[in-house]
């Protein structure tokens, strides 16, 4: 974690952000109750329009990290948490981080992928101000159909905030790592979004 980054965004906005050891996080995840990560996976099953390619044990495991991550945010007493998924914490952890995040999303709170500390304090400052979730995305542009692909492993299904409509989603695989559980949410079309990162 990039220490001169850490003193600016407290020195800035007062946040503090803190790292937590792979330990801590795997203890948590072996302290959630079976039964309740198994209703937690049984919820995003039931509710999804399709489940394309993880397996029931994939969507379990990732349930129960999910369970786990809203500990860590209420023992912390953290809004906004970010995991170093595809660095050191690849296959680390017992499952993917996905649905962790957009369950934190949906819940007001902020999950943000790939330890992207910039990308973790804009989602913080906007949902802090709107209400409303954010989602991470590297989008490439198709300028002869006017659209965007945005690509990233995590969606909102409640994008006008935790009491608003659940937008329909399917799980699915990472697709380029072809593992691990994720929801794949069917956005509104023609909603309009603030876009916005870090200068400097």
């Amino acid at each position: 974690m990039p220490h001169e980054y850490v003193s600016q965004v407290k020195s800035k906005f007062g946040t503090e952000i803190k790292q937590i050891p792979r330990d801590r996080m795997l203890a948590l995840y072996n302290g959630v109750n079976d039964q309740a990560a198994q209703a937690e996976a049984d919820r995003w099953i039931q509710g999804a329009a399709a489940v394309v390619e993880p397996s029931t044990e994939e969507i379990f495991k990732s349930c129960k990290l999910a369970l786990a991550f809203e500990k860590l945010l209420e023992e912390e007493s953290a809004t906004a948490l970010t995991v170093d998924c595809y660095g050191s914490m690849w296959r680390q952890l017992p499952a993917y981080p996905c649905i962790g995040f957009a369950r934190l999303n949906d819940m007001g709170l902020g999950g943000v992928c790939q330890s992207d500390l910039p990308c973790a304090m804009v989602h913080a400052l906007f949902q802090g101000l709107v209400g409303r979730p954010g989602f991470v995305c590297n989008p490439t542009f198709d300028f002869a159909t006017n659209s965007a692909t945005l690509i990233h492993c995590l969606g909102s299904t409640r994008m006008d905030g935790p009491t608003g409509p659940a937008a329909p989603y399917k799980l699915r695989s990472i697709m380029e790592r072809e593992e691990g559980a994720v929801p794949q949410v069917q956005m509104r079309t023609g909603q309009e979004v603030t876009q916005a990162i870090f200068d400097g």
